[in-house]
């Protein structure tokens, strides 16, 4: 609610409202520089907003000048661009990494987590430079996934990615958080997927946010020549 921040003289993000609702995806549709990325570190809490607030889940996460949570404390997942493995551990390390002591020593959640995305046991071992960018990236969610967030947040995942395997990676991480019945939010500037992955599609410009509505509204009814 209100969020707003600048660097220096440069306004990155004003007075920005979104409501994401509960088991949904919303998209983050935008151009370079319009602010997406910004907007995930300031909930994500890497960042912190110079107005407004932050609530998940109907706690307040962060509000400017009085509550600023630390990362660790606002049970986010974030998968990050391009994955973000740590490159000394193996798949099942990276996706047990934030999950308590008692989960790792099991291997339960951490195997089903890798099923969820499409990887079996033959993945486990494996470390990040033995995997294709795709499957890397679907460990990353999982890792994401793992300590059962309130929130995932997806920062342009599929960059970098050809074609097909776009296609196949978009298609296992829908699959995945409709299988964890996950809220996310994902920032991208790619226009096909964001109107074909979310339930609901917020347009960025200039760190203005200038229409929300669901895929069919936006495409139909698009607030100004620029939408």
């Amino acid at each position: 609610e209100g969020l707003a921040k600048s660097y220096r003289a440069r306004s990155v993000l004003t007075d920005l409202d979104l409501a994401v609702p509960e088991g949904t995806l919303t998209a983050i549709l935008g151009a370079s520089g319009s602010g997406k990325t910004t907007l995930l570190r300031v909930i994500m809490g890497f960042v912190e907003a110079d107005a407004g607030r932050v609530s998940v889940g109907g706690t307040v996460v962060a509000e400017a000048g009085r509550v600023h949570l630390a990362p660790d404390r606002r049970a986010i997942g974030y998968m990050a661009q391009e994955g973000a493995l740590f490159p000394h551990l193996t798949a099942a390390e990276n996706v047990g990494f934030d999950l308590p002591r008692s989960e790792r020593k099991t291997g339960r959640r951490v195997a089903e987590m890798l099923e969820l995305v499409g990887l079996g046991e033959g993945y486990a071992d494996r470390r990040p430079h033995e995997l294709s960018g795709g499957e890397q990236r679907r460990v990353a969610l999982a890792r994401a996934l793992a300590p059962r967030p309130r929130l995932v947040l997806l920062d342009e995942p599929f960059s970098g990615l050809d074609a097909m395997l776009r296609v196949e990676t978009r298609e296992a991480v829908l699959r995945a958080l409709a299988g964890e019945g996950a809220t996310a939010l994902m920032v991208t500037h790619d226009q096909a997927e964001a109107l074909s992955m979310g339930h609901q599609v917020a347009v960025l410009r200039d760190g203005l946010l200038v229409q929300s509505a669901d895929p069919v509204t936006l495409y139909r009814q698009p607030a100004d020549p620029d939408v």
